[in-house]
């Protein structure tokens, strides 16, 4: 079982997600802070950001009177300061001891697999020799609304409440959904119950104003203004609070009671909740929990390095899983947004999704290309349903330069993976708004699909969409033969270079897309490719992308048919002409340049530099193996610190760049300024990798895991999005990094190399990668759940073996012979 155990002296900010697959996601502290919610409009708790992890008295509370005397399970008395903490974690739970000389809290939480409900147990020990007189009071505020309304509107929401007591319960059912563009009739209740076989209710405090009395949430004067059932209170913040008659409790004596936080849109399914609070019930509830994410992370697995790195992987196989639901919303770091998904995110997150062989990745990707417009542009928010696509987020329209690259990525390893070259035949729709040209006009629409003469929507294959995106995102280029920057590429940071700026960075990715087009068509059994007609105007090395936008604006749905060898020596040529390029002109002081800014000029000298620039052309194998070299000692040089993790972003320039973006604004070392930014070092390591500069690509990803592991990074588990200047782990948990980490590990560390759905193993272990003198990855293959030993008995190191024998069952077996399903041992031994 994956579990993990830290000490606490002091709040660190530590917290961890707490979610089902139903929509349901919390957050939660070792100090009971954090929040609950449905989705941006249906928070139980206040809204949390990383701040409010420094103070938690909005969020869950117990207070235990100990003859007389107030304990907070929360900690947050000053009294409680030197209390003993530990904290458990564990898939999906979350366990906290908190001991003082009078009481100990024992509370375990989680969010129920298949309901919209958290559940705590809580038990309270009395430590001491003597019988001490307990009373318990529940201390939650219940916030019960959007989160628009934290600031906006706080009060008149208040007014729309209406709390009622019930039987071990508080019912929050608000009247309206409060929106000034159109309010709504409310169908949601937040419910709260408490249940134990060793204590009874005694009364009811739901209204906040009366728990507080002219005190504070930390020094309540209403613990005695208890109401009792059936009461119906109208127009103020709501409270749960309830307390149970005091008991003595016997030295070294316990006592148990259950909590529950619920959001529903009945009633009947909100009383519900309360058949959960009893041992069996919650025991069973919890194991439920624990066994669905057990079975889910054996889907990827590594014996690797030693055990403490190998369990930590396992954590980062569940990242991409809380990503996929939660987004980049909803958790105390991630701030921002309201939901949903982004283009980008969207299509690496599925990068995990086919190594777990999730079956729903075909009608995900096919589904995906709808958000693809005519001009190559996307939407670039993608909602919960099959096909609900948005511009952006805020009413913020804006074009990524980096956005078309991504799809082929993932079509290209779904491919790989199962053979399924049907796949680019599949028919799709395009996306259609108010935006053309590149998003930099507007038009008038009628339908959300784009149509053809008659009115009928037109659809073209999962191939023309890529090559639609592909070459306009390859033609988009500034002045200095590069692709635009437009709003920024993948780094949001970078929103400042809109009129003049380029990314060298994507330029490379553009090219290799149009060469791993070619290959995929190469295979495709027909002699002709199907397209709208006017995609062939983007075939033309010197065509004005303007003439392009202009003709789809008046799109007739008419098809032609191109000679396929024809296209494949076109791609082909356009990517080589990019890349004679990049090598001549992108090439300087022994390392790729990134980015040109608004000004027109480039943003480094010799003794500056940008990481994305390096991972990114290593990724999409442009660099001369002797440029490649060369960089990676550069960047080595210019970019490694060890000490806080690894490769930062990019050196520390001496102004701020008004002319590139708002990252530049960020203090050095922090976030999309040169901090430790996971994912551009886990691309950066497979681009090394890809070079068999493996000594390097090793040292980038294991110096991050390394400091992840570190007790000074203060990562509770996982990778997160980045280090800061003092090392810290910020964001945890929803990074796409992990995504990449895995798929480096798979593919290059492990070798587990498919193409066209034909596997060859190709292993990059370094000696110090086994775990005496054995290497284990567990993964899908062929649709099957297959484990592969890699023996090495003789710990050489890598370029040192090859491999000698592959036995399944004792019997020895060649490459192509490999089956799903089954235990291989690959043995490793000395070249001769």
């Amino acid at each position: 079982m994956l579990r993990k155990k830290i000490k606490l002296s002091k709040n660190l900010g530590y917290y961890f997600p707490l979610f089902n697959l139903k929509g349901m996601s919390s957050s939660i502290t070792p100090h009971l802070g954090g929040d609950l919610k449905l989705d941006h409009h249906h928070y139980f708790l206040e809204p949390t950001t990383q701040v409010d992890l420094y103070q938690n008295m909005m969020s869950r509370n117990i207070i235990v009177s100990v003859d007389g005397k107030h304990y907070f399970g929360n900690g947050e008395q000053s009294f409680q300061q030197d209390d003993r903490v530990e904290v458990e974690i564990g898939l999906l739970y979350h366990r906290v001891k908190r001991q003082s000389d009078q009481i100990h809290f024992d509370i375990t939480s989680f969010v129920v697999l298949d309901d919209f409900v958290e559940l705590h147990q809580v038990i309270l020990v009395n430590p001491t020799d003597e019988t001490k007189t307990i009373k318990v009071t529940t201390s939650i505020p219940i916030y019960g609304r959007s989160a628009d309304n934290l600031r906006d509107h706080r009060h008149v929401t208040s007014l729309l409440t209406k709390v009622e007591t019930v039987s071990n319960g508080i019912l929050n059912h608000p009247t309206l959904s409060f929106d000034e563009r159109g309010h709504k009739q409310n169908d949601y209740l937040y419910s709260f119950f408490v249940d134990s076989n060793q204590l009874q209710v005694k009364g009811y405090i739901p209204i906040l104003d009366d728990f507080i009395q002219g005190g504070s949430l930390h020094y309540p004067r209403g613990l005695d203004h208890l109401v009792g059932e059936g009461m119906i209170l109208e127009g103020y913040e709501v409270f749960g609070g309830i307390q149970f008659e005091a008991i003595d409790l016997k030295p070294k004596e316990s006592v148990t009671f259950y909590m529950s936080l619920g959001i529903h849109d009945k009633k009947e399914l909100a009383l519900r909740s309360k058949s959960y609070l009893n041992d069996s019930t919650f025991q069973t509830e919890l194991q439920k929990v624990k066994t669905y994410f057990e079975n889910y992370i054996k889907g990827l697995s590594f014996k690797l390095v030693d055990l403490e790195t190998s369990n930590e992987l396992s954590w980062v196989v569940l990242q991409p899983m809380l990503r996929r639901y939660l987004g980049n919303s909803y958790m105390p770091h991630h701030d921002y947004g309201r939901g949903g998904k982004g283009w980008r995110d969207l299509w690496q997150d599925l990068l995990q999704l086919i190594m777990m062989n999730d079956a729903s990745v075909r009608d995900m990707l096919i589904n995906n290309f709808q958000g693809v417009r005519i001009d190559g542009s996307n939407a670039t928010i993608i909602g919960n349903e099959p096909g609900e696509f948005k511009a952006d987020r805020n009413m913020i329209t804006r074009v990524w330069s980096d956005h078309g690259a991504w799809p082929l990525l993932t079509v290209n390893m779904y491919i790989d993976e199962t053979g399924d070259l049907d796949f680019l035949m599949v028919k799709q729709s395009y996306f259609q708004d108010q935006f053309t040209h590149y998003t930099k006009k507007t038009q008038i629409y009628h339908s959300p699909f784009v149509a053809k003469a008659d009115g009928k929507p037109y659809e073209g294959t999962i191939l023309e969409h890529l090559l639609l995106q592909n070459l306009v995102g390859y033609h988009n280029t500034g002045e200095h033969g590069f692709v635009r920057l437009e709003d920024a590429d993948w780094n949001d940071g970078l929103d400042m270079g809109q009129e003049r700026g380029e990314t060298i960075a994507f330029t490379h990715m553009y090219a290799d897309n149009l060469r791993k087009l070619a290959r995929l068509i190469e295979v495709i059994d027909t002699n002709q490719i199907n397209v709208f007609k006017e995609l062939q105007l983007l075939l033309n090395q010197s065509i004005v992308l303007q003439e392009y936008f202009d003709a789809v604006c008046h799109f007739s749905g008419e098809t032609i048919a191109l000679e396929k060898a024809r296209l494949i020596s076109i791609l082909d040529e356009l990517a080589n002409v990019r890349i004679r390029h990049l090598r001549d002109l992108a090439y300087q002081h022994q390392r790729f340049l990134s980015y040109y800014d608004n000004d027109g000029k480039n943003i480094d000298d010799e003794n500056s530099m940008q990481l994305t620039g390096q991972a990114m052309a290593l990724l999409a194998q442009t660099p001369s193996i002797k440029q490649a070299q060369e960089l990676s000692l550069t960047t080595k040089r210019l970019l490694f610190d060890a000490s806080l993790g690894g490769y930062h972003l990019n050196t520390k320039y001496p102004h701020l760049l008004m002319s590139m973006g708002r990252a530049y604004g960020f203090a050095y070392g922090h976030k999309e300024n040169g901090s430790i930014f996971s994912h551009m070092v886990m691309m950066y390591a497979y681009g090394l990798y890809q070079y068999n500069l493996v000594d390097l690509g090793r040292e980038a990803w294991y110096t991050l895991i390394k400091r992840a592991k570190h007790q000074d990074s203060q990562v509770l588990a996982g990778i997160p999005e980045y280090f800061n200047d003092r090392g810290i782990g910020m964001y945890p948990y929803l990074t796409g990094s992990a995504s990449w980490f895995l798929k480096l590990l798979r593919t290059e560390v492990f070798g587990i190399k498919l193409h066209l759905g034909k596997l060859t193993l190709e292993p990059k272990l370094k000696k110090e990668d086994f775990i005496d003198g054995k290497a284990c990855i567990t993964t899908y293959l062929f649709g099957k759940l297959t484990t592969f030993i890699y023996h090495n008995p003789k710990l050489l190191d890598y370029h040192m073996y090859h491999i000698h024998k592959i036995q399944v069952n004792g019997q020895e077996i060649t490459q192509d012979m490999i089956p799903g399903g089954e235990i291989i041992e690959v043995h490793l031994d000395e070249i001769c």
